[in-house]
């Protein structure tokens, strides 16, 4: 039997998953596959999964290659390497956590509480000029930066920020990144996961999260979400998704990733919906019935190109192509040259040739 230096928790605290419940040799978690709150199970002494909703099922090294479209061999190296472990240590597997000693997950805050905390917030922080030039070269223009709230990560100052957030009257608890240590309100931004800060906005215009695109890669992982799951009054992000341009369009694109919705609806003008994953069903699923209601005849997937070639990637497509299907929706599914993988890759090189 192989022995690993981590278990099936560290690889939740890498996936930064959500739990729901938790007991004395497993515990339920959102499932990153499909999005589903509580669905998946984690057993700690097998270190294995499953999801009772999309049935996705394996071993911890297979959890992690699933989410980031990856195989086993890849994704031992990069959990090692974002563990700093080496890829031959080994370790004895930590005591079993007794369910009287986990106490569940506070509730998230209103929508509207979060909007005016996370406002407040980005109006407190900066953004340096390495990451302005990189979302300059990315299609944006100075104005549209602006308008969208991009900022980069704090070094410093997290006391000061807190107090001014708290003398503002913004609430912290139930809000992603926010957590208690010491009876004090902190913040989950740090050194190792410095970046840039994307707003992730819902359909009514509000700031509903946010992700960090990372200045230095964790793994396969360049984007990581501002969020404070597993400590003392913190909340997990949720995963939501992300809107931008006309709600009540009659044809709405779909991608994966915020940053990458943004630039492209700057680059086309059209209306653009993104999850933070091709696989993040819920988030998804929630979103196609607000824009039915809304009067949305078509949805335009447009994942990246390597769902010719990847597997999980197409999996994601097809999963959107049924949930249209399912809500009446027309689909359409576009191609372009796969020397350009993203669709905001696309979209700026059309705009370079004129």
């Amino acid at each position: 039997m192989d022995t690993f230096a981590f278990t099936i928790l560290d690889i939740a605290s890498l996936l930064n998953l959500t739990v729901r419940h938790r007991g004395g040799q497993n515990m339920d978690v959102d499932c990153p596959l499909c999005g589903k709150k509580g669905k998946m199970n984690l057993h700690f002494g097998k270190n294995v999964f499953r999801c009772n909703y999309c049935g996705e099922s394996g071993g911890m090294i297979s959890l992690y290659a699933k989410v980031y479209g990856v195989d086993n061999s890849t994704a031992y190296r990069e959990i090692c390497d974002s563990m700093q472990l080496s890829t031959g240590s080994v370790r004895s597997l930590p005591a079993p956590v007794h369910e009287d000693s986990a106490s569940p997950e506070p509730e998230m805050a209103p929508l509207e509480d979060r909007d005016q905390t996370y406002r407040m917030l980005l109006s407190l922080l900066t953004l340096s000029k390495t990451h302005k030039d990189n979302l300059l070269a990315r299609g944006l223009t100075e104005e549209d930066i602006y308008r969208y709230g991009y900022k980069s990560t704090p070094a410093f100052g997290f006391v000061k920020m807190i107090e001014t957030l708290e003398s503002l009257g913004c609430r912290l608890d139930g809000v992603p990144g926010f957590y208690r240590k010491e009876g004090k309100w902190l913040t989950s931004f740090c050194s190792a996961c410095s970046g840039i800060v994307i707003p992730v906005v819902s359909m009514d215009g509000k700031v509903q999260g946010a992700q960090i695109r990372l200045d230095r890669p964790i793994g396969n992982r360049k984007y990581i979400w501002f969020s404070s799951t597993d400590k003392d009054s913190g909340v997990g992000a949720g995963s939501p998704a992300h809107f931008i341009g006309d709600p009540s369009d009659k044809a709405v694109y779909v991608t994966e990733g915020p940053l990458k919705a943004t630039v492209a609806h700057s680059l086309s003008g059209k209306t653009f919906a993104a999850v933070a994953g091709v696989n993040q069903y819920t988030a998804l699923e929630e979103l196609l019935i607000r824009l039915k209601t809304n009067g949305t005849e078509t949805i335009v997937e447009t994942y990246d190109m390597d769902k010719l070639t990847n597997e999980h990637v197409e999996k994601g497509c097809q999963r959107l192509i049924e949930l249209c299907t399912q809500y009446g929706f027309q689909i359409r599914r576009l191609k372009w040259d796969p020397a350009y993988k993203g669709i905001d890759d696309y979209l700026l090189a059309r705009k370079k040739k004129g």
